[in-house]
C-alpha cells in the first residue's frame, strides 16, 4: 500500500482510498499468463489518469474544516509503475492495485477512519467492473490470476457493510466502473463475495451517511475516452470543486453528497431522457465533504422550445457583467454560469423571423435548465 498525507494528530479528519485499476495482466491483452474466461475484458488506460485526478484534487484541494485531510491510501496499477510527489513533497511510488495490497489498503483507511465518530471515509475505485442485476464486482489487477475471476474482485455491497462497523459516520463512495450483468456471475450460486474487510453484521442499522454514487446504472457501461479521465470522474471533479454545493450555515459553500449528486447527473446527461449517475443511500440533508474557497458556478443546459430555430440562434448568457456566446450550435447548451442574477438570450440575425423574448433568473447551484421560448 501506499500512503501520502498521513496525520495523525487528534480530532475528526478525512481519510481518503484512492484506486485506479488499468492493467490486467491476467485478462485480454494482458502480458499473462491470461485467463481464457476473461469475459471479454482486458487493459484500459482511462482509470489509472481518473486515479490520479482524484489523488491530485484530493491532496491539493480538499478543504473541511470540520475534517482536515489526514491521509490518502492509493492503489494504481498501469504499464509503467505511478509516481506521485504531493503537496508536502513527499515522492513516492504507488503500490498496485492487486488484491493483498488492496486487503492492505482498506485495513490501514478502516482503522484510522474509526478513530472517529466525525471522521469522513471517502472510498473512490475506477477499472473493471462486473454485475449481477443486484451487486456489484469490482476487478483488482490480478483478476483472473486464479480460475475464477471475482475471487480477485471487491464486492460493492459487501464492503459497504463491512464498512458499518466503521464508527466513522460520514462515509462516501464513488464508483467508477461498468455494471453489465455477467450471466456467469449470475448463473454461478459459488461465486466469492468478497468486502476486503471483516464480514459486516447484516443484522446492525448505520445510524450514518454512507451513499454510493455510481458511473452507471445496473446493466450498463461506464464510459471514457482512451488515456484520458473517465467521463463520471470529470463531472465528479468538476462538482466538487465549482458547483454541487450548498450553505449549511447560510455564509459559505460546502460540497454535499446529494448536491453532488444532482451536479454528476447533470454534466453527465446526454440529453437521450436517461438518468444519470445513480445512487444509494442518499438520506437526509447530507454532510460537508469539502469547502469552496469563493462563489460557485452552476451547471446551466439552455435550449429552445423549437429545435427547428437552433440553428439560426446566437444564444449567451450576461451575469457579473459579462457576456458568454454559445461558441457552436449545441443544443441543449451546456455551460457554467456563475452564481447570482442572470440575463438568458437568443437573437437571430435577419431575415430570420425567430425572435425570443429574454428570461431573467437568479442562478442557484448545482443546477439550471432554461428554455427561451421562441415565436
Amino acid at each position: 500500500m501506499t500512503t501520502f498525507r498521513l496525520d495523525s494528530s487528534p480530532g475528526p479528519g478525512t481519510h481518503v482510498c484512492v484506486v485506479g485499476v488499468g492493467t490486467y495482466p491476467h485478462l485480454k491483452g494482458g502480458e499473462g499468463p491470461v485467463n481464457p474466461l476473461h469475459r471479454d475484458l482486458g487493459q484500459i488506460t482511462s482509470p489509472p489518469q481518473s486515479a490520479m485526478a482524484m489523488l491530485e484534487w484530493t491532496d491539493k484541494t480538499l478543504n473541511n474544516p470540520q475534517a482536515p485531510l489526514k491521509s490518502i491510501e492509493v492503489l494504481i496499477s498501469q504499464p509503467e509503475p505511478a509516481l506521485y510527489t504531493d503537496a508536502n513533497g513527499l515522492s513516492q511510488q504507488i503500490a498496485t492495485a492487486t488484491w493483498d495490497n488492496l486487503e492492505a489498503a482498506l485495513a490501514a483507511w478502516f482503522g484510522r477512519a474509526n478513530s472517529h465518530p466525525d471522521n469522513v471515509a471517502m472510498f473512490y475505485f475506477c477499472g473493471h467492473g462486473l454485475g449481477d442485476g443486484v451487486n456489484t464486482h469490482l476487478l483488482m489487477g490480478d483478476a483472473g490470476v486464479s480460475h475464477d475471476l471475482l475471487r480477485h474482485a471487491l464486492h460493492v455491497g459487501a464492503f459497504r457493510i463491512a464498512m458499518g462497523a466503521c464508527v466513522a459516520q460520514k462515509q462516501i463512495y464513488f464508483i467508477d466502473a461498468c455494471r453489465t450483468v455477467d450471466l456467469a456471475t449470475v448463473f454461478n450460486p459459488h461465486s466469492p463475495v468478497q468486502s476486503g474487510l471483516p464480514p459486516g453484521n447484516v443484522m446492525a442499522i448505520f445510524n450514518g451517511w454512507n451513499p454510493v454514487l455510481h458511473s452507471a446504472r445496473q446493466g450498463e457501461l461506464a464510459f471514457g475516452a482512451p488515456g484520458e479521465v473517465s467521463d463520471f470522474t470529470k463531472a465528479l471533479l468538476e462538482g466538487l470543486t465549482r458547483c454541487a454545493v450548498f450553505q449549511p450555515y447560510g455564509h459559505y459553500w460546502a460540497v454535499s453528497p446529494q448536491e453532488l449528486q444532482k451536479a454528476i447527473a447533470a454534466l453527465m446527461d446526454d440529453f437521450s431522457g436517461k438518468p444519470q449517475c445513480p445512487a444509494d443511500g442518499l438520506v437526509g440533508v447530507g454532510f460537508q465533504l469539502h469547502v469552496l474557497p469563493g462563489v460557485p458556478d452552476v451547471v446551466v443546459h439552455v435550449s429552445l422550445n423549437k429545435q427547428h430555430a437552433n440553428d439560426d440562434a446566437e444564444i449567451s448568457y450576461t451575469a457579473t457583467g459579462r457576456t458568454i456566446v454559445r461558441p457552436d450550435r449545441s443544443h441543449p447548451w451546456r455551460t457554467f454560469a456563475p452564481y447570482g442574477q442572470c440575463s438568458v438570450q437568443a437573437t437571430f440575425a435577419p431575415p430570420s423571423l425567430f425572435t425570443a423574448a429574454p428570461i431573467q433568473t437568479f442562478l442557484v447551484p448545482p443546477f439550471q435548465n432554461i428554455m427561451l421560448e421562441v415565436q
